[in-house]
């Protein structure tokens, strides 16, 4: 596809693809912001929906300016998604290569939109905070991928670079995503159900037992722990296999050592007692291994005959 463009629609594929980065590190400052919003107990500061005490500003106070400056900047990002869409549709060009990817974009930000008037009609319900999660985290991925394949298109096919992937390295790739998607929900619930502390101490969970139950909001914890655990396990095989490839080397390389320092504020987290700051930090680190995670994935798929 990208050999039949022609400059100006290169040109106009670039500047698309750093608006969609930037629209990425957007939607990652709005996970983090969630995230903070959460830890500081703001999620219902602005009790309705989508006003805030029935008006569009508010007064002010700390929890309700970070819960509306929440809705702001989430608003922001769908009215920039907007805009650039519409521009990347006008083109007949890249409404063919790119229409099913926005499509699927939309589609996200859609259920994001109502996910988040949800979690405050229902009170924090639980499943709606997970969802709201998950949802957002696909979205800012989604975004991430729009715009590499917007900048594979600007820039052209790569011979050095593709090089085609073993069935060994797609597998650990996707096992390893496929491990952090179920990580990721299992962290919404953890924290959506307050369980951060239902296992006191580490690295045993508490009394000297790693596992004293499986049930309830404990063997929730657990669990969360024992997968994060495979997570980290699995993307550093993952990147031990994919070492010499060009194309997953670096991002399964960051992966791992996002994995690594995941673990390592999970450990604090619990034995600080969920300090803000670490928690925002946890979000922080999770976005991003969904990211490079999720583009290791689409390396290992990809292609390499089409950009």
């Amino acid at each position: 596809m990208s050999d039949t463009l022609d400059d100006p629609i290169r040109s106009l594929a670039r500047r698309l693809a750093l608006g969609f980065f930037l629209l990425a590190g957007l939607s990652y400052v709005l996970i983090v912001l969630g995230a903070l919003v959460r830890a500081h107990g703001a999620g219902l500061a602005c009790p309705d929906w989508p006003l805030c005490f029935g008006e569009v500003v508010p007064r002010f106070d700390f929890k309700v300016a970070f819960e509306w400056g929440h809705r702001a900047l989430a608003g922001s990002v769908g009215l920039a998604f907007v805009g650039l869409s519409a521009v990347c549709l006008r083109s007949p060009a890249l409404r063919t290569a790119m229409g099913s990817r926005l499509a699927l974009a939309a589609t996200l930000l859609a259920v994001q939109i109502v996910l988040g008037g949800l979690t405050v009609l229902h009170l924090l319900a639980s499943w709606t905070v997970t969802s709201h999660l998950v949802t957002g985290n696909a979205f800012a991925l989604s975004l991430v991928l729009i715009a590499r394949r917007l900048a594979r298109l600007a820039r052209g096919a790569d011979p050095e670079r593709d090089v085609p992937t073993t069935a060994a390295q797609r597998a650990l790739v996707t096992a390893s995503a496929l491990l952090l998607g179920i990580q990721i929900v299992l962290g919404g619930l953890v924290s959506s159900n307050y369980a951060g502390l239902t296992c006191p101490d580490w690295p045993t969970c508490m009394n000297g037992e790693f596992i004293p139950t499986w049930s309830g909001v404990q063997g929730l914890h657990v669990f969360h722990r024992l997968v994060g655990y495979s997570v980290v396990l699995a993307i550093a095989t993952a990147a031990f296999l994919g070492r010499r490839h060009p194309r997953l080397r670096p991002w399964l390389t960051t992966a791992a050592v996002l994995a690594g320092c995941q673990v390592a504020v999970g450990i604090a987290n619990v034995l600080l007692r969920l300090p803000v700051e670490i928690t925002g930090l946890h979000s922080a680190l999770a976005a991003a291994l969904v990211c490079t995670v999720g583009v290791s994935v689409r390396e290992a798929w990809r292609d390499p005959r089409r950009a």
